[in-house]
């Protein structure tokens, strides 16, 4: 009987720290979530800049087209925020300031901090890139070229283009936006 009891005690502590994980990662994705919707209310649905019609079907091109408007890669990254998979995109925007850093200096800390932040493993912003690719890049920025990035940002292009910016047209962003427009 001592036995059964101690299981209890035990199980219930076990159930008193699931519960405490569940309500950490309930109020984790709730504040996600209201960030989200901030920044989602001041990306294309501000009252100081609506966006164009002809904006929007441009966007809808490529996504060369959507990351080359301000508004558009914002929107996208909005709406990749809201699939917690922005890291892809905030890469492929760090690997564009990498290849025209300024001097040799800025292109040595930013490679360090893009290799840390993105491309090692465990890394907190860790995209996703195949062992070669990843060998080959954190190889590539031991001693860091404008091209050092290259190969991987060309991947998570690809991964983008044909995964996540398929998904973001018919994305209800992207809709309720051409919605608006009418």
């Amino acid at each position: 009987m001592v036995h059964v009891k101690m299981s209890s005690v035990k199980a219930e502590a076990m159930l008193l720290a699931a519960s405490s994980v569940c309500l950490q990662l309930f109020a984790s994705e709730r504040r996600s979530r209201m960030l989200f919707m901030r920044q989602w209310s001041q990306v294309g649905h501000s009252k100081k800049r609506k966006v164009g019609r002809d904006e929007l079907e441009k966007w809808a091109e490529s996504l060369n087209s959507l990351l080359a408007s301000h508004t558009g890669a914002s929107v996208f990254g909005a709406f990749l925020r809201s699939e917690f998979s922005e890291e892809n995109l905030e890469f492929y925007l760090a690997c564009e300031q990498y290849e025209h850093s300024s001097n040799n200096f800025s292109l040595q800390r930013r490679a360090k901090n893009i290799c840390n932040t993105y491309i090692l493993p465990g890394a907190p912003r860790e995209v996703n890139l195949d062992s070669k690719t990843r060998d080959l890049t954190v190889e590539l920025l031991q001693a860091p070229s404008r091209s050092s990035l290259l190969h991987a940002q060309k991947r998570i292009y690809s991964l983008l283009d044909t995964d996540c910016y398929p998904r973001f047209l018919q994305s209800s962003i992207y809709l309720s936006l051409l919605q608006e427009d009418n």
